[in-house]
């Protein structure tokens, strides 16, 4: 008997890397509920558990739990509550231009900000998500029997499997939509401030080509027969890249309109990744320290595990051709595009999930426990505590 991985979709995403953090971040309301309520208010925002930070110009922007995102004009010294329509677990945030900033999450949730992450607006939720991807798995199964219609009785063995596959995929998502807005978007990322590229669970991919006014779904561009998520999104210079679930990667050298399989010299779930846009190094990272690097734009690929095994679950790029990745374990790793050595420094700060380089060169983290300053050119191995 054929088996796959889909099964039943709520129990899959019980092993998403983020599922304990999810139950850590759950309150008492119904899923579908959290995007009918604003952000929590909180007295505290540093100290806010938080999974991803980026920069807004010199402004940082961050996002986490409940809805909540905080930004700083003072380097990470103090933080201010943005206002955010819905309550559930924001993912990832990014501004392809100084005033135009997105941001992701659970319930499959899409938000848009004009004012440099002061305010936000819901652009879609999965409500709306789970319609657009039956549609789009559906018209992949129509067209590949039609295809079966007009191959050789000889040939057809390799298409049946394929449309045995899609046809699990398409009952996945019409069980999802049933079942309501229940799934994360992971990852996002704009090559321009008109193109972007959104990734989440289950194969979730969705392109935008004219600044975010309209979204489309894009299954039938990249070979995910498994349905396995995707977990993070890198760009380098003339590349784009997936890295995903079970050591799935991908690469584009069209932004998008194709995708390649890579073969992947780690076979765990990859949680997060990160590119030089103005280089060749793409590197993905994940479970026990496990980091998958490229200094030639995926010509050839690196496995390393670092530390004590302890997950990775941010990473950046940093002035002077440097990078930093941070994780579970209260370390940050700093590399550079011109070695393969990695540095390992201590900060006392463990449940880091994001990384930013502010604009007074000091590293800002972003994580479970709130918000921290760590200059890494001090000589002082100790965090700094912020508001």
């Amino acid at each position: 008997m054929k088996t796959t991985l889909r099964g039943s979709r709520t129990r899959r995403l019980a092993h998403i890397f983020l599922a304990l953090i999810m139950l850590f971040l759950a309150g008492d309301v119904e899923a579908g509920d959290f995007l009918k309520q604003p952000a929590f208010k909180t007295k505290h925002p540093a100290k806010a558990a938080l999974m991803d930070i980026t920069r807004a110009d010199k402004r940082l922007v961050a996002v986490g739990e409940r809805g909540i995102i905080i930004y700083s004009d003072d380097n990470g010294e103090s933080w201010t509550q943005a206002a955010v329509p819905v309550r559930t677990t924001l993912t990832a945030v990014t501004f392809p231009s100084p005033q135009e900033g997105w941001a992701i999450g659970h319930e499959t949730v899409l938000l848009h900000s004009r004012d440099q992450g002061v305010s936000w607006e819901k652009v879609f939720d999965g409500n709306q998500v789970n319609v657009m991807m039956v549609t789009a798995m559906q018209a992949i199964v129509d067209q590949l029997r039609k295809e079966l219609e007009t191959t050789p009785e000889s040939e057809q063995e390799s298409l049946k499997l394929r449309i045995e596959d899609a046809e699990v995929n398409l009952k996945g998502f019409i069980d999802t939509r049933k079942e309501g807005p229940i799934q994360p978007l992971l990852a996002l990322d704009f090559t321009t401030p008109e193109k972007g590229l959104l990734v989440g669970a289950f194969g979730i991919i969705m392109e935008t080509s004219n600044g975010g006014k309209n979204w489309s779904a894009r299954l039938d561009r990249i070979s995910n027969p498994m349905g396995y998520h995707f977990y993070g999104l890198a760009r380098t210079k003339d590349k784009e890249f997936i890295f995903g679930e079970a050591g799935g990667m991908y690469s584009s050298e069209d932004w998008g309109e194709h995708w390649k399989t890579l073969e992947s010299p780690y076979q765990g779930s990859f949680f997060n990744a990160f590119g030089d846009p103005s280089g060749s190094l793409v590197a993905g990272f994940g479970l026990r320290g496990n980091l998958v690097i490229s200094w030639d734009d995926g010509a050839t690929w690196k496995h390393r595990q670092l530390g004590q095994g302890a997950a990775l679950t941010g990473g950046t790029m940093l002035s002077g051709h440097r990078f930093v990745l941070v994780g579970m374990a209260g370390v940050i790793y700093l590399g550079s595009t011109d070695s393969p050595e990695i540095k390992a420094m201590k900060t006392g700060f463990p449940a880091c999930m994001a990384v930013c380089e502010a604009a007074d060169g000091s590293l800002i983290l972003a994580g479970l426990r709130g918000i921290k300053k760590f200059n890494p050119t001090s000589g002082n191995d100790k965090v700094k505590e912020v508001n």
